[in-house]
This record gives C-alpha cells, sequence and structure tokens, in this order.
C-alpha cells in the first residue's frame, strides 16, 4: 500500500476529525482571500478600462478673448504624432439634479459620440450610449456610485430617471464599479457634440508604444501654434494638464491593517485547530508509527504521510473556502455603502495577487498545521509505544498540545475584543443625542466656483438676503437662517485668536483656550439671528441672536462649560469677552446668552465635552476678505440651514427647485439633511462592525471547534480513568466537572493572554471608534464572558459521553 492509500483510508476511517478540519481551513481560507481581494483593490485599483496605461484626459485652459473653434482644437491634437484616437467631452454641476434618493450636488458629463468606446467599458447593467442616443440627446448612463447610492442598487433598471434641471432622462445603463474614481461625472448624457461645461476637455488614447512623456511636447508644441495665431496682447493663451485615467492607490490605514491582521489570525486559529487534531491523532496512531517504524520504514516517511494528511486536508478546504470566498466577497458587495470608497475601502477585486496570496496562504497553512505534527511523529520511539497498553491515559494526553489550544483561543479573544469595541461605538453612535431635534433640519447649499470677485459689501448682502426671502417662502418651512461660515464676505476673521478672555481676566480671572474642528474656526461659530430657535437648542440663559446684534462691535453667546469657566461664581449675561489676549485689537463683545452644551461638529466624539476646549457664537457685522492685491476673494457659496414641517421629503423637493435658479453658471445646488455627514460616518462604522463582526464570529466558531476537538480526544483517552472512578462511586456529576475543568483551564488561559493583546490591537481602530477608548472594561467584560461561555458550550457534548460511559464495557476492553 502506498502513502496515499494509507492517507485516504486513514482519513476515511475518522469523518468527524476531516469534517471539523476541512471546515476550519476552510473557513479561514475562504475569509483570507476575500480579504485579500478587498486590500487589493484598495492598493492596485484597476478601472474596467481597456489598456488603462493608454488613456488620459486633456484638460485644457483657454485664456484668449476669441479662441479657436473647438473642432479646429480638436484637429490639431487628432494630427499629433502618437495619437490614436480623441473624443470631446465637458462636465459641470448643474442647478438642479435629482437621482433617486438626491436631490442636487451631482456632476454631468455630456459627451460626444465614440466616448465610452474609447474608453472600452462595458455597462454592468443595460447598455451604453448608441449612435442615435447622441442625435435625440434623451437619455443618461449613470456611475457605480450613484446606482448603489441613489437606486438602492436594485439588479434592473425599470424605470429608473434622472432629472438635470426641467429636463428628465431615461436611464439606459449603469457604469461598472471602479468607473468613479476615474472619470469624475456622475450622470453622462449623449450629445452630438458637447458646449456645455466648464472647459475644454479631450480623451485621448495613445499609440502602443508612445509614452506621455513622449507625448507631451507635442502637445506643448500644438498649444504654443494656437496661442501666437489666436492670442491677442493681453491674453495668457492656450494651455494643457494630462492627466492619467489610472487611479491612484488610496491610502492603507490602520484599520486596513486591522482588518488583514483579523483574517491573518483566523488563519492561524485554523492552522493551530488543524496541529492540534494532528498531534491528537498522532497519540492514538503511535502504535502504528512504532510497529512501521520498527519493520523498517524511515522517520521521513511517517512525517511525509503527515503531512500529505494535512495538504489533502488544506486542499478540501480550499473547495470549502471557494464557497466561503463567494459568500463574503458578495456580503462585502452588496453591504458595502458608497460612503465608502472616499473612506479608503472599494469593491474587491479578483486578480493574480489575490490568487497568488491565496496560494501563499495555503501552502503555509500546510507548513504550520503539519510541520509540529510530522516533526513529533517522525520523531516516535518504536520501543515505548509497543509497551505501553492501549487503555488510555490518565489525563497527560490533553498537556501536551493544550498551549495550542490555548493559543487559539487568545488569538479569537483579541478578536472578540475588537469586535466587542466596535459593537459598543456603534451603539454608542446610533443612540446618541445631539441635544436638539435633527430630524427637521435641511441644508441647502448654492454654491459657486471659488474665485476672487469685485462685487460689493452691499450687493453680496442683497443676493444673500433674496435667497434667503425665496427659501423661507418655500412650502413647508418653518425657519431658515443663513450660514455665515462660508460667505463670501463672512466673519472667519472675527473668529481668530486661540484664547477667549473676559472682562474678569483682566482682573486677574481666568482665561480659556478654544476648540478648534473642522466646522468651527478655533472654537468660534459665526451665527446669525434666530440661530438656536431654528436649530432647536435651548438657552439657559439670556436670549437669542437678533438682528440688531449685527450692528457694532456684535454680541455673544456661551456655551455652559466656556460660561463655567470664564465666570465660576457668577452669571455670565451681561458680562464682556473678546478673543486674543489682553493687548489684542479685538473688540469687547457683550455675553447675551449661555446655551447649553451640544455637538454641532458632527465629525467629532461625544467625548468632547466636559475637558473640551471653549466654544462660542458670534454675531457682528460682516467683513471682507481680501487677497494680497486688495482684491476680495472667497467662496460665493450661500448656505441656509433650514427647519421643516412632517413633510420633509416633500419640502426637500420644493427646496431643490425653489434654489436651482441661484445656481451660477458652473456651480451646484442642493438640499441635504442637516446631519448628513453624521449619517455617512454612521454608515461606515455599520459596515466596519458588521465585518469585525463576522470576523469576530469566525474566531469564535473556529476557537470553539479546536477546544470541542481537543476535549474529546482527551475525554476519550480518559476513558479508563473514568470508567474506575464510576466503579469507586464517583457520579456523572463528578465525571463531568473533570472534563469540564479541562476545558475551563484552558479557555481562561486562552481569554487571560488575548485579553492584552486584545486591547492593544484596538488602537488599530481607534480612528474608527466613536466615543470609547481602547481600553474598555465593559466590552473587555463582554468578550471574555461570550468566549467561556460559546467554549464550555462546546465542551458539554464530550463531557455528557463521557459521563454516560459503561464502566464494566470500558474495563473488559483490551
Amino acid at each position: 500500500m502506498n502513502a496515499a492509500q494509507r492517507v485516504f483510508r486513514s482519513l476515511k476511517r475518522a469523518p468527524g476529525f476531516v469534517a471539523i478540519a476541512t471546515l476550519s481551513m476552510g473557513v479561514a481560507l475562504g475569509i483570507s482571500t476575500s480579504v485579500f481581494a478587498v486590500m487589493d483593490a484598495t492598493t492596485h485599483p484597476e478601472p474596467p478600462f481597456r489598456d488603462v496605461d493608454r488613456l488620459y484626459n486633456v484638460f485644457y485652459r483657454v485664456q484668449i478673448t476669441a479662441p479657436p473653434p473647438s473642432s479646429e482644437l480638436m484637429k490639431g491634437v487628432l494630427n499629433l504624432e502618437g495619437i490614436d484616437r480623441v473624443v470631446e467631452w465637458r462636465w459641470l454641476f448643474d442647478g438642479f439634479v435629482m437621482t433617486g434618493s438626491t436631490i442636487g450636488s451631482l456632476s454631468i458629463g455630456y459627451v460626444a459620440p465614440g466616448f465610452f468606446d474609447l474608453l472600452g467599458v462595458r455597462p454592468r447593467l443595460g447598455r451604453l450610449f448608441a449612435p442615435s442616443d447622441h442625435e435625440r440627446a434623451n437619455v443618461a448612463v449613470v456611475s457605480d456610485l450613484v446606482w448603489r447610492r441613489d437606486f438602492n442598487n436594485r439588479a434592473a433598471l425599470g424605470d429608473a430617471t434622472v432629472q438635470v434641471n426641467s429636463r428628465v432622462y431615461p436611464v439606459v445603463g449603469v457604469l461598472p464599479s471602479g468607473t468613479d474614481r476615474s472619470i469624475r461625472p456622475d450622470i453622462f448624457v449623449a450629445e452630438p457634440a458637447p458646449t456645455r461645461g466648464f472647459a475644454n476637455l479631450l480623451l485621448i488614447r495613445l499609440k502602443p508604444g508612445v509614452t506621455v512623456e513622449q507625448f507631451q511636447p507635442r502637445l506643448a508644441e500644438l498649444n504654443n501654434r494656437f496661442t501666437k495665431a489666436y492670442a491677442g496682447p493681453k491674453d495668457r493663451g492656450i494651455s494643457a494638464n494630462i492627466s492619467s485615467l489610472r487611479p491612484d492607490p488610496l491610502m492603507v490605514r490602520d484599520f486596513h491593517r486591522a482588518m488583514v491582521g483579523a483574517a491573518l489570525c483566523i488563519l492561524l486559529i485554523a492552522c493551530a485547530n488543524v496541529a492540534a487534531l494532528m498531534l491528537a491523532r498522532g497519540m492514538v496512531k503511535r502504535r502504528d508509527y512504532a510497529l512501521r517504524l520498527a519493520l523498517g520504514a524511515q522517520p521521513r516517511e511517517i512525517g511525509r504521510e503527515v503531512i500529505v494528511e494535512v495538504g489533502t486536508l488544506a486542499v478540501a478546504g480550499c473547495v470549502a473556502g471557494a464557497f466561503v470566498t463567494s459568500w463574503f466577497v458578495g456580503l462585502i458587495g452588496s453591504a458595502m455603502p458608497p460612503e465608502m470608497e472616499w473612506q479608503g475601502f472599494v469593491q474587491p477585486q479578483w486578480s493574480w495577487r489575490v490568487l497568488a496570496l491565496a496560494g501563499a496562504a495555503v501552502v503555509a497553512s500546510i507548513a504550520i498545521a503539519g510541520g509540529v505534527p510530522a516533526w513529533i511523529a517522525s520523531r516516535t520511539d518504536p520501543a515505548g509505544p509497543l509497551k505501553e497498553g492501549s487503555g488510555g491515559t490518565t489525563g497527560r494526553a490533553g498537556t501536551r498540545f493544550r498551549w495550542l489550544v490555548i493559543a487559539e483561543l487568545a488569538i479569537a479573544m483579541t478578536l472578540l475584543m475588537s469586535t466587542s469595541l466596535m459593537l459598543k461605538s456603534i451603539r454608542m453612535m446610533e443612540r446618541y443625542d445631539f441635544g436638539y431635534p435633527n430630524d427637521h433640519l435641511l441644508r441647502v447649499v448654492v454654491g459657486a466656483p471659488w474665485r476672487q470677485d469685485s462685487t460689493s459689501l452691499e450687493e453680496e448682502t442683497r443676493l444673500r438676503q433674496q435667497g434667503l426671502e425665496i427659501v423661507r417662502g418655500v412650502q413647508g418651512v418653518e425657519a431658515a437662517i443663513l450660514d455665515n461660515t462660508s460667505s463670501f464676505f463672512g466673519m472667519r476673521a472675527r473668529c481668530g485668536g486661540q484664547t477667549l478672555i473676559s472682562d474678569r481676566t483682566v482682573e486677574g480671572g481666568p482665561s480659556v483656550s478654544l476648540l478648534a474642528n473642522s466646522f468651527r474656526a478655533g472654537g468660534c461659530t459665526p451665527a446669525s439671528p434666530r440661530f438656536f430657535s431654528t436649530i432647536g437648542i435651548a438657552l439657559t440663559d439670556g436670549r437669542d441672536f437678533e438682528d440688531g446684534d449685527q450692528a457694532g462691535n456684535g454680541a455673544v453667546i456661551l456655551d455652559q462649560k466656556t460660561a463655567t469657566r470664564l465666570f465660576p461664581h457668577e452669571r455670565a449675561v451681561g458680562r464682556t469677552v473678546k478673543l486674543g489676549d489682553v493687548s489684542s485689537n479685538a473688540p469687547w463683545m457683550p455675553v447675551i446668552g449661555v446655551v447649553k452644551d451640544h455637538m454641532l461638529g458632527f465629525d467629532s466624539h461625544p467625548e468632547m465635552g466636559a475637558d473640551s476646549g471653549a466654544t462660542l457664537y458670534v454675531a457682528g457685522p460682516a467683513q471682507v476678505t481680501r487677497n494680497r492685491a486688495g482684491q476680495p476673494v472667497g467662496s460665493r457659496t450661500m448656505i441656509f440651514t433650514v427647519r421643516t414641517t412632517a413633510d420633509v421629503e416633500g419640502t426637500k423637493l420644493r427646496l431643490a427647485r425653489a434654489v436651482a435658479p441661484l445656481t451660477p453658471t458652473g456651480g451646484r445646488a442642493g438640499v441635504t439633511p442637516w446631519d448628513r455627514d453624521f449619517q455617512m460616518q454612521l454608515k461606515t462604522e455599520q459596515f466596519l462592525s458588521l465585518v469585525f463582526t463576522l470576523l469576530g464570529l469566525a474566531s469564535l466558531m473556529l476557537g470553539a471547534a479546536g477546544l470541542y476537538s481537543v476535549i474529546s480526544y482527551v475525554a476519550s483517552q480518559r476513558m479508563r480513568e473514568f470508567a474506575v472512578r464510576i466503579a469507586l462511586g464517583a457520579t456523572q456529576q463528578n465525571v463531568i466537572k473533570l472534563v469540564m475543568r479541562e476545558a475551563f483551564t484552558m479557555a481562561i488561559g486562552g481569554t487571560a493572554v488575548g485579553a492584552g493583546f486584545g486591547m492593544w490591537a484596538a488602537f488599530l481602530l481607534w480612528e474608527r471608534m466613536w466615543g470609547i477608548y481602547p481600553v474598555d472594561v465593559q466590552a473587555l467584560v463582554v468578550a471574555e464572558v461570550t468566549l467561556i461561555l460559546v467554549t464550555m458550550g462546546a465542551c458539554i457534548v464530550p463531557a455528557l459521553r463521557a459521563a454516560k460511559s459503561d464502566p464494566l464495557e470500558i474495563i473488559r476492553a483490551p
């Protein structure tokens, strides 16, 4: 009988061992391969374009009073040496765009015939543009991101439409995943010759063997010829920027590393599980090994047989792992919210790198899981086992590989600790109370590109007031205010400085530092009249801002913690404060109110409370921000905060239609929930919690399976001992306690070791945790109790089997 036949017959006689080992390897290999696919998509993004390294976008900047015709410019590029094909297209933010659940703030790409053919892309759903579509210009294709976000990633196009301004376009196709990171527009509309957009855009494909370094000088020379031919004395000329359509890799962050580490930990648990099972089999087969060695077999043949067994199990595990991979990748793809792409996660992809890593994982698993058992089996002493009886041992067998089980459970505890922390973070985030009713609040944005402008302060104020009146006149709007933080002539200059002092500071009283985050300039928020009443935040003292507060030096409202720090023993209302130190030129402003502590910055953590910096709200006269040349410069964006009636969605649609005419050419308009940033972050954290929960459950299952297998073996080896105990008067409960104590010892050892590693590893996820610290006692206790209960539950079956054994049959056995 050759080695392969012996391995097959040996495994055939142990179906339980084969099932546990195969499932362990299958789950571990499947999960690790899925994680490899996600990470490969992050670090080696592959857009679905044909020959992407030959594709480039040419962004033309034409600064000429009488520029050359677009057709002539395109003809000149097409005639350049090295060009294969050229297609013109343009993109812009239209005033009013509605796609499914999104209203406004979407970019539109207007493309000429042959655009998608040049890209070499195929649709994920439906079709792309036909020649007749460009003649009528009445259909649209949407990006994968828009389809997943605004149309719930449904399986069929159905009657899906998008509305751009007053025109409705049926959706005829959806682009595949990956196009969003290379071609920016959310919606594509077919046109014969695009005339609308920010700038002249050309999509080019270079000929094979031509590099962009070779092409750039030729394009620069062409632009110089056009500049000389068409530019006037004061014109700057024509220039172009070339960008590749191959997307840059996303930055690998700590939570990516934590995910990869978790997958590798699961692989290690499976390897330890199989190694422990092989050691147990080796203990049972010691007499067989000893007999074969006594008959002349070589030790390496014994070791090779063990490696072949593990390899066979690994191959079977690959088959099971293929199903696990398919399920896990499908789950990640369907559960991943669109916002995750900007957080560093993209749809998983398959590549030779993923297959190579999966193959390396299989080889490593065989080496790790089979190395030690093969070495121990090959070192079997022929004399020892042949002299021993076959009745069993008295408990020493488990100690030979107890360390493997403890290592499994320690790794499982590490992953469970991370899972427990993520779930606690999500619960805190879902239950967080902002301190005001935010479900009827909307943010309306009417934006224009960043530029300098000579508009007067009076004209800017008039335009903003006109927009505010339009918003307030929309049906369903209860209250609306301007958000001064984004004004062209805004309040940012009034919020400079990192220190806040009071009139008591001059007398020796305290000063406070300001809290800095992305929503406030150093903890100072410019506020409009009726700011707090519109948002719904209660004042504990004083009053809200009124129209007259914007005159003179302005007025200030403090939050409770700031008022307590500046005026610890007296009422803050009626006192004065200013930004900077005592010698600063900032004006003194009266405190007119105190508001309860709350959170307006949705990227902040809720623990930024009592120990955080000061927060104040300022109403005052607008100031012009100027550049070095003395010209006013800034964003022409207008943002309105709106409180609606119960009909939030209807009001949202009416608001979008009302502000669309206010949007300048090349600008954008949109209506979004007030807490959109928070909801986006919540979806991201929920997805990550789902991933780490699945990883934690997999580690828990594998750890429990490993302990069950070892306890089953230990109990079978101690059957003669149990029989003697029962014959001498021991009860079934006594035997169960003996078996469970063995399991409990290993479980406690694993949790003790894994707890420390779990808290250390949790720091990799700290940036994703909301409101908790990685060293969290509650999360630690939950993880420990879960691991101990599950592992103890897994060991009840072998304990009951040992307790119900018949002493007479066991003692009579040879």
